[in-house]
Parts: structure tokens; C-alpha cells; sequence
């Protein structure tokens, strides 16, 4: 796998209190930087020296919750030269289209009526017309009960283990988990995609660094991320099962409360960049120590191949410690 240029020459700097302030030779005169600061926490963190087109571009982020102060300095991005970009076609937001064959071998299932090519749905609340209804069950629910909402809501079909006498629409049978099934989609949506995914773990400040990073990537086009707390083992496939196939880039943030969660993502997700921000005592319900919390949030570069970038905060010794596979980029700031 190889890293997008624009993405590989991308420097996170996860840093305390002060932004450290550089500057490369080919930097242009004047050239704007933009800062967006949260006089609530002294965490900072920055994109430095971003290449898009011809020119770099220098973020420094500081605070955890930039998210929602990007809009108000969107305008400060001057127009780079965009002559590089693909010209995006319609923007559609529900994801990418399966046929009901495509969903049945993608999940090792059976296609026992077949329905519109359509996007996949796990929550009857959102769905719209002409998704396929993903079944999921766990310990306090039951996709399957709600099969009438999602006939109602105007379905392709279903994808689960079971339907009532009578189905009207489409159907893919799946023996077991309904969850691996979702799983798998979202594997196979990854491999579909040809831009690069950058993947974000930490203890603290994984959605300000997300939405910064996806910020900076914007001159490149449309730029697919994370929405809402969409980070976990549900969360992560549903996000690049909604990525638009045009986009040129994904952002996803990876959460955790166990060890072996993050290395499930990984696999699911493939990050071509990868990076952890720190470690600190989030679920300590779980851990022992801190040295088990880094050792789950590593779990991120165990998979990186050849090519990949390993994007590593040089302030937190738990991190740097982190071995990384050989042939991988390894960047420490």
C-alpha cells in the first residue's frame, strides 16, 4: 500500500503549551498559517508543513475541542492551485451501492431474495429509501425486531439471520454474527477505496486532531471522516461504508476500552497513516497499568506494511516505545 504524497509529507505534533514554530526553505513569502486556540486546556497540537499542490500549509491546533471553531476560520485557507484535483461527481451521502449479490459474498451470505442495488443501514431512525437494513443484534437488542420500520421506511432489503413469512423484499441470510457481517462490508468498502486513510488513536484529543487534519486536507477535495463518536468496532465500518467513493482522502478516529480492539479496527480500516497521540488513564477499568493501555493503543502499527507511515508523539515515552514494523515510515515529532 502506498502513502498519497500529500498525506505522507504530513508531520502531527502533538506538543504542550507552546506550538514549536518552523519554517522550510521553500516556504513561500507571507505565506498565512492558521491557529485555533482553546484558552480551556494547554494541550496543542499541529500539521506542519502539509504539501498541498506546490505549497505547504501550517496548522497549529491548540485544545481539544476545535472542532466546532473550524468553520469560523475556514476563510482564512487561501485557494491553492487545485489543477491536480478529479472533478467530484454527485455527492452521494448515503455511501457506497451494493447489490444483493455483492453484500452475500462479501458476508459468506445467501442471497435468498434479491433487492435494489443499495447503501447500508444498521438503525431504522436514519434510514432512507432503498438502503439495505443491516440486522444488528447484541445483549440488550435485536436489529431483527425492527424489520416492519424498515419496511416501512421503504428498504432494498435485509441483511440477518431471519425474516417473517411473507418478506416483501430483499433478502441476504447470514449465519451467526450479524456484526462480523457489518465488519466485513466495511473491510471490503476500504479496499474499494484508492485514496489513503489516516487513522487517529490516543487517549485524549483524537477528534480535534481529525477534524484538523481533515481541514488541511480539504484543498485536495472531498475529504471523508469520522461523524459523532462513530469510533469503535461498530462505528469504524459504518464510516467507510458511508464514504463516498470520490473522496480523496479518509480520517478516522480509533477508540478502545480493551486490548485487542484497536488491532480489529486496524485491520478493518488499513490505515496508510498512522498515528498515536498519547497515552493516558482512559479505561483503567480494563488495564493494569498504563504500560497495558500503551501496549493496546500500539495495536495501531502492529498491521502498517511497507509504505506506511507511522506518526508517533515524541513528548510521551509510552508512545515512542512502540516498536514498529520494518520497511515503515516512522515519524517523531
Amino acid at each position: 500500500m502506498h502513502t498519497h504524497p500529500a498525506v505522507g509529507a504530513a508531520i502531527f505534533s502533538p506538543v504542550h503549551s507552546v506550538y514549536r514554530s518552523e519554517r522550510l526553505h521553500l516556504w513561500p513569502k507571507n505565506f498565512p498559517s492558521l491557529s485555533i486556540a482553546d484558552d480551556g486546556n494547554q494541550f496543542s497540537r499541529s500539521c506542519q508543513f502539509l504539501h498541498v499542490g506546490r505549497y505547504p500549509l501550517q496548522l497549529s491546533i491548540a485544545g481539544h475541542s476545535a472542532a466546532s471553531s473550524v468553520e469560523s476560520y475556514r476563510q482564512r485557507i487561501p485557494a491553492y492551485d487545485t489543477s491536480e484535483q478529479l472533478p467530484i461527481e454527485n455527492n452521494n451521502q448515503l455511501g457506497i451501492v451494493w447489490t444483493a449479490n455483492e453484500i452475500a459474498e462479501a458476508v459468506g451470505g445467501h442471497a435468498i431474495k434479491l433487492g435494489p442495488s443499495g447503501s447500508i443501514s444498521t438503525d431504522t431512525r436514519t434510514l432512507q429509501s432503498g438502503q439495505w437494513f443491516l440486522a444488528l443484534t447484541g445483549p440488550r437488542f435485536d436489529g431483527h425486531d425492527f424489520l416492519h420500520s424498515a419496511l416501512a421506511k421503504g428498504c432494498a432489503g435485509v441483511v440477518g439471520n431471519r425474516v417473517y413469512d411473507g418478506w416483501p423484499v430483499g433478502f441476504v441470510q447470514v449465519d451467526g454474527s450479524t456484526l462480523i457481517s457489518l465488519q466485513r462490508l466495511g473491510a471490503l468498502a476500504r479496499k474499494k477505496f484508492r485514496g489513503p486513510v489516516v487513522g487517529i488513536t490516543g487517549s485524549a484529543g483524537k477528534t480535534t486532531t481529525r477534524a484538523m487534519v481533515s481541514l488541511a486536507l480539504e484543498p485536495l477535495g472531498h475529504i471523508h471522516q469520522t461523524s459523532g463518536n462513530q469510533n469503535n468496532h461498530i462505528g469504524v465500518p459504518l464510516s467507510l461504508l458511508a464514504m463516498p467513493l470520490f473522496s480523496k482522502a479518509c480520517v478516522l478516529e480509533m477508540g478502545m476500552n480493551h486490548l485487542g480492539e484497536i488491532q480489529e479496527l486496524s485491520r478493518i480500516s488499513e490505515p496508510s497513516v498512522r498515528v498515536v497521540l498519547n497515552v493516558g488513564p482512559a479505561h483503567m477499568e480494563n488495564f493494569r497499568s498504563l504500560e497495558e493501555v500503551a501496549m493496546a493503543k500500539g495495536e495501531i502499527v502492529l498491521g502498517a506494511r511497507p509504505g506506511d507511515v507511522c506518526v508517533l508523539n515524541a513528548d510521551d515515552p509510552l508512545v515512542m516505545n512502540l516498536p514498529i514494523p520494518d520497511g515503515v515510515q516512522r515519524v517523531c515529532k
